[in-house]
């Protein structure tokens, strides 16, 4: 058998193709290279990434079949610096076995070194039993879980077409609102007590508003933009993709990051952390407690000071996203709320050596290295 070996190198911009390579060929490549070092690199280096994604992609085209194993690798951060351990998205693509020309997958996400070094070895061997009790029997199983799913919503919806019909055909459409008045006014009669009285002063502060020419304009509020990586991987691949996220995709894609710039004074780990507990206090502090975790924050970007006195006034402010680690190493995100993803992080005049916590100025792209193996 042989086999083409893809690898991309996040500092180059193009993949570097092997063809035609024997198994221990294949194999040999994976293990050459560095992946501790890579990462690190990355990390040092990550104004000139030019691929957030890269990875080592071997493939076996026999009888108008391909087979197809991804490895992308990762490495789990502690404070501010990579860790050692690395984790890797090893993904497995295989035909589809009833339908010719359609192809299914199945990705394992932090894996092991030894996992992902053991996919391979099966992989140039052509151990199929591998890949099926690992990966191809894995995703029927979830597949389903999913058809359960599907058949409770089917029951649900003939439910609500069976609502639906008994209002068409024994209440009738023109006195559902009727009914619906009546059954609010027995329930909430304190609410129709003063129903002309809020209706006047709804007619007369529109009336204020159009002699006064008055028009709201909505404005972006700022956000962290999309996981671009992932979203794009999903739209490729034709999974289920809701409503607004490509809109969103877009967006981040055609997003300016040359506006930004990244903050060389920025609070520390354990600095972002105290903010969040000084502000948020047994809220959060219990919640990280419960979940064995702390705080990390991720790259900054310099924001505008804001006008004010307080304090006596800003002398910086950043942007940044945060999220939850437990002892483990494991990616918890924000939990859950009140903890969100990113923050601004603010230095006063009277207080210079301490960072607060302020809301969000300003939008900032998705951090994929403090978000990685999430």
């Amino acid at each position: 058998m042989r086999f083409t070996v893809i690898i991309q190198d996040p500092f180059k911009q193009t993949e570097q193709t092997h063809s035609s390579l024997s198994g221990e060929e294949a194999g040999q490549l994976f293990q050459q290279i560095d992946w501790a070092q890579l990462e690190k690199a990355v990390y040092d280096r990550l104004e000139e990434v030019v691929h957030h994604f890269y990875f080592y992609e071997i493939s076996q085209e026999a009888n108008g079949e391909k087979r197809t194993l991804t490895i992308s690798p990762g490495l789990l951060p502690e404070d501010d610096m990579p860790a050692t351990r690395p984790a890797y998205m090893v993904r497995y693509e295989y035909p589809h076995p009833t339908k010719p020309g359609k192809y299914l997958d199945y990705v394992h996400q932090q894996c092991d070194y030894a996992f992902a070094e053991q996919t391979v070895k099966a992989f140039v061997q052509g151990d199929r039993q591998f890949f099926n009790d690992r990966f191809e029997t894995p995703r029927n199983k979830n597949l389903g879980r999913r058809s359960s799913v599907k058949k409770l919503l089917k029951v649900l919806l003939v439910l609500v077409l069976a609502m639906l019909l008994f209002i068409q055909f024994v209440i009738g459409w023109s006195h559902v609102p009727e009914h619906l008045a009546s059954l609010r006014m027995w329930v909430f009669p304190q609410s129709f007590e003063n129903a002309e009285a809020d209706e006047a002063e709804a007619a007369i502060a529109s009336a204020e508003a159009a002699a006064n020419n008055i028009t709201d304009v909505a404005t972006s509020a700022p956000e962290v933009l999309l996981d671009t990586v992932m979203w794009k991987a999903a739209i490729e691949r034709g999974d289920f993709i809701p409503d607004g996220v490509k809109e969103e995709y877009e967006r981040a894609r055609r997003f300016d990051h040359t506006r930004l710039q990244p903050a060389t004074d920025r609070p520390t780990s354990e600095e972002a952390q105290e903010a969040i507990l000084h502000y948020y206090k047994e809220r959060v502090g219990n919640l990280l407690k419960d979940n064995n975790a702390t705080i990390r924050i991720g790259k900054a970007y310099n924001a505008p000071l804001q006008v004010g006195d307080s304090n006596g006034g800003e002398i910086a402010r950043v942007t940044a996203m945060v999220c939850a680690f437990n002892k483990k190493g494991d990616n918890l995100g924000n939990i859950q709320m009140p903890l969100d993803i990113a923050y601004d992080f603010v230095q006063y005049a009277n207080d210079p050596g301490t960072w607060y916590l302020a809301d969000l100025s300003q939008t900032i792209p998705y951090d994929y290295v403090l978000m990685k193996g999430r």
